[in-house]
């Protein structure tokens, strides 16, 4: 063998072993990746089931709607910084305002986020827009504009019940036999429960 053809062999070799090792390092990208989206999906549902989110999902579903025709209540709204303290729907418009953040900006797949959280972003958007509205008119467009993305994004990801169910795999629980083992005759009836 000539020695240009054992440097040809060398160099397809070298060859070969940097491109499998740039393969693998492409896999590994992927594997960390998704690890990472795992563990901020994670914190952020920790960050959801905190005692502040479900007492503010709680006072919004129950008091917020008497609380905005309450004066006072709304001119602390209009304020540059209204205090948490009194105004807690602030937590689940801030939590949501982070998400869509974290979402633009690719920290957290937004497939994933909309699968566990899409619903909850919408109805929080129409629970909260009157806020959102003060909150912008007090302290300028910029505020809650992630937020705003996020319940956009759901409107145009989400669309119906299937919309993240996997294709191809059987339903075993259909609209119809939902309204009747939940006791609803009618299968239009609203329960307050969607946006």
């Amino acid at each position: 063998m000539s020695p240009e053809y054992l440097t040809a062999i060398a160099s397809i070799g070298t060859f070969i072993v940097i491109a499998v090792t740039a393969l693998a390092a492409i896999v590994q990208l992927r594997h960390i990746r998704a690890s990472n989206q795992l563990t901020g999906v994670m914190q952020y549902t920790k960050l959801f089931e905190s005692e502040q989110i479900q007492k503010a999902n709680k006072f919004i579903q129950e008091e917020l709607a008497s609380k905005l025709r309450d004066a006072q209540y709304r001119r602390e709204l209009f304020t540059r910084n209204p205090d948490r303290r009194q105004h807690v729907e602030l937590a689940v418009a801030d939590w949501c305002e982070q998400a869509g953040s974290y979402i633009k900006y690719g920290l957290i797949e937004k497939d994933q986020f909309l699968d566990l959280s899409g619903a909850y972003v919408a109805s929080m958007w129409q629970a909260l827009k009157e806020v959102v509205a003060i909150r912008r008119v007090a302290a300028g467009q910029e505020m809650y504009v992630n937020f705003e993305y996020l319940a956009a994004l759901e409107r145009k990801v989400v669309k119906g019940p299937d919309a993240f169910y996997p294709k191809g795999v059987q339903r075993l629980l259909s609209e119809a036999e939902s309204h009747a083992l939940a006791g609803v005759a009618d299968t239009t009836q609203d329960m307050g429960l969607r946006p």
